[in-house]
């Protein structure tokens, strides 16, 4: 009689360990995918930050703007013929009588601000108002990190020498 060996432990087989391997794929990807959304929100919502305050500076801007005309035409009403002190006294130092501009200055987030200037004419108590410059610039200078730690090969004993 042939004698039976019995195996103790657990027999694994190749299709076992393909789905092991298939799990720790899936579960892998699932996370990466959970991290890239997370990062793509905290992105989206940097964006949103960004455009909204785009877009509250460029109201004042318009608000700016539409006092600068308002201020045009009162000055016009009282002194048709030199209207600028009337100008200066509405506008203060937003108005620059020599350049015939007003300008103001509208801070944002990030270091950022929307320069508003506008252009000021009349003629035969006609006032005209236009926009020279209406942009974003950064205000604050930033300086960018060149800096780059990499290994040079030795102990770090050796390199605190």
């Amino acid at each position: 009689m042939a004698k039976s060996e019995i195996k103790s432990g657990a027999n694994i087989g190749s299709a076992s360990l393909i789905l092991i391997f298939i799990v720790l794929c899936l579960g892998t990807f699932g996370l990466l995918s959970l991290i890239s959304a997370r990062n793509d929100l905290d992105l989206a919502k940097r964006n949103g930050e960004a455009v909204s305050g785009f877009y509250q500076a460029d109201s004042q801007g318009e608000i700016f703007r539409m006092q600068v005309e308002a201020a045009l035409q009162e000055a016009l009403q009282e002194n048709p013929e030199a209207p600028e002190a009337g100008l200066a006294a509405r506008l203060g130092d937003a108005y620059h009588a020599q350049e015939q501009w007003a300008w103001m200055e509208i801070p944002m987030n990030s270091g950022q601000a929307l320069a508003v200037k506008i252009g000021i004419s009349w003629e035969n108590g006609q006032g005209r108002t236009w926009i020279r410059q209406w942009n974003v610039y950064n205000r604050e200078e930033y300086e960018i990190d060149q800096a780059m730690p990499v290994w040079s090969g030795q102990p770090e004993s050796d390199a605190l020498q």
